[in-house]
């Protein structure tokens, strides 16, 4: 893990639980609930990790992503952020319902990116530890389907919810403006991943990978029976 990623992950621990603290203080219970649950998502891909240290060729590229450094930087970016916005630690201010009714809009750019990238990468480790040979171009209209059904199912789900929980009530307008944010999210994942190769490259293997798969995420588990033959 570079050291500033390294840091990344470290500084958004912090400043969740200092959230958590926070909501704890204030006894709101829809803030204890969301920033407990960011906190412990924090920590799941060191736990997938350390229970987990050599997954199997089936279920790989299903579990790729906690095995990613970078998109775990990227991860604890946007939790740090997403909960910050619904709860500014010891200040007990929703910026959502508060003061700026806008901080969604940021938040769901970071989770389009954060989505995409994660659904590409399952993807892509598909296409190479199955030797399905899927094109990039193919993979990435994949992953973006995946994304735009996420986003939309979530913004139903939403709508389900406000009978107990009117405090997501959206305009029709408002939940466009959600998925837009998410597909320029997407937008800005494809540069990242294209241009700069970031968190992950398309061309080349995961580069921490388990250390026992070897050289490319694609020569790292037992072929198939028949492609032995």
């Amino acid at each position: 893990m570079r050291t500033w990623e390294k840091g990344v992950i470290m500084g958004a621990r912090t400043i969740v639980f200092l959230g958590l603290i926070s909501a704890l203080m204030y006894g709101k219970f829809d803030q204890i609930y969301a920033t407990a649950a960011g906190f412990v998502s924090l920590f799941v891909p060191s736990f997938v990790r350390w229970i987990y240290p050599k997954p199997s060729r089936r279920i790989w590229p299903w579990v790729s992503p906690f095995y990613n450094d970078s998109v775990y930087a990227l991860f604890a970016i946007f939790m740090a952020a997403h909960i910050t916005f619904l709860n500014v630690p010891f200040i007990h201010l929703d910026l959502y319902n508060q003061f700026w009714k806008g901080a969604d809009i940021p938040s769901h750019y970071l989770g389009g990116l954060v989505t995409w990238v994660i659904f590409n990468e399952v993807v892509l480790e598909s296409s190479r530890t199955y030797n399905l040979h899927w094109s990039p171009l193919k993979i990435i209209s994949i992953s973006f389907f995946a994304l735009v059904l996420v986003g939309v199912a979530w913004e139903f789900f939403e709508v389900v919810l406000q009978p107990n929980m009117p405090w997501l009530y959206e305009s029709m307008r408002n939940k466009i403006q959600d998925v837009v944010m998410e597909l320029l999210g997407f937008g800005t994942g494809i540069a990242m991943v294209l241009k700069w190769e970031y968190p992950y490259s398309m061309k080349k293997p995961l580069e921490n990978a388990p250390v026992r798969f070897g050289a490319t995420s694609v020569d790292i588990l037992p072929q198939p029976d028949h492609l032995k033959e």
